[in-house]
């Protein structure tokens, strides 16, 4: 809760850039891959991703992305 994250994943790419605050955990989905729900820190929308669709905004990856 409130770690800053980017949005990694490639559907994200046209729609999405910033910075999101994770604001809460969601169940696994059905590969067992955990699932959060993250707000936008400008505009305050939300949106439900997995895992593997975020990155930790202070990461050399997360840096390379956008």
């Amino acid at each position: 809760m409130g770690q800053l994250v980017h949005a990694a994943a490639a559907h994200f790419a046209d729609r999405t850039s910033g910075t999101y605050e994770i604001v809460r955990l969601m169940p696994e989905n059905s590969s067992g891959e955990l699932g959060y729900r993250i707000r936008d820190t400008l505009s305050g929308a939300q949106r439900a991703v997995g895992e593997s669709e975020i990155r930790a905004a202070g990461t050399k990856q997360a840096r390379q992305d956008h």
